[in-house]
């Protein structure tokens, strides 16, 4: 068998983010992917990587996005592998709006309060939440956000393995350039909260460090272009993806996949 694709998703985001992106890499006869959601791995970042370092093989491509950048790279800081692909999120240190949420997960009760369900996806829908996070709004709808967050607050449990998980972020983790593995930092170009000055500061600290564009992407562009996403990871998987031309950004959502998204983006 060839090489596995595991897709990790970083909170608030569980494994389900990536539910089209699979579809499509299994549709184009790629048997073995794995989506997981990092919390599940592990009580921590570290602990996360350290549980999935025994499971991948060495050819394997780990993809992380958001604050699943960690994990990814305490992997390859461990084991061989083939491939990492690192996705908007924070490469060396948290942005400001995750050390909010860190803070806040620190708090005593928090997650019985703050990440309680109605609250925290509420919060999560709304403009001043995860709609920022992508082109379209509509794409953030109440059933989507039930169903690429919900899992992580589902009861009291998922609640206090969150709120320790996030805790853990605030110990450094190694760097994209460190990383004795192929790093390609596939970023969305349209993201203010990483925005691409972060890769490219990344990419010229030196190492096997490339990047390639989204164009157009914001925060959670994997939910707005997952054919994009797993195209892409099938070139890497065959050769150097990182030689392919720069993605269009344009949205190629098959209906019903995600009907959330009425309106077609216009190609960049």
């Amino acid at each position: 068998m060839g090489a596995a694709i595991w897709l990790l998703a970083g909170p608030p985001f569980d494994a389900p983010l990536f539910g089209d992106t699979v579809a499509r890499l299994v549709a184009t006869g790629r048997p073995d992917v794995h989506s997981l959601s990092v919390v599940s791995l592990g009580a921590g970042w570290d602990a996360s990587a350290a549980a999935l370092a025994e499971r991948v093989g060495p050819d394997d491509v780990l993809v992380a996005h958001g604050l699943a950048i960690p994990v990814a790279l305490g992997v390859a800081a461990r084991r061989p592998l083939g491939h990492v692909v690192l996705i908007n999120g924070p490469l060396l240190a948290l942005d400001p709006l995750s050390e909010a949420v860190v803070r806040m997960a620190a708090l005593p009760g928090a997650a019985e309060s703050m990440f309680r369900p109605g609250a925290w996806l509420m919060w999560l829908r709304s403009s001043l939440g995860l709609r920022r996070a992508v082109n379209n709004p509509y794409a953030m709808d109440h059933d989507t956000v039930a169903a690429i967050c919900g899992g992580l607050v589902v009861d009291g449990a998922a609640r206090k393995a969150l709120c320790a998980w996030l805790q853990s972020t605030r110990t450094p983790w190694p760097a994209p350039h460190s990383s004795p593995v192929p790093v390609t930092l596939f970023w969305g170009d349209n993201d203010r909260l990483h925005p691409l000055s972060e890769a490219d500061a990344a990419a010229v600290s030196g190492g096997n460090v490339a990047i390639r564009v989204a164009s157009g992407g914001r925060y959670a562009w994997p939910l707005e272009m997952p054919w994009t996403l797993a195209d892409t990871l099938c070139a890497i998987v065959d050769g150097d993806g990182r030689t392919v031309p720069t993605v269009t950004g344009k949205s190629r959502l098959p209906p019903p996949a995600r009907r959330a998204v009425r309106t077609k983006r216009k190609e960049a």
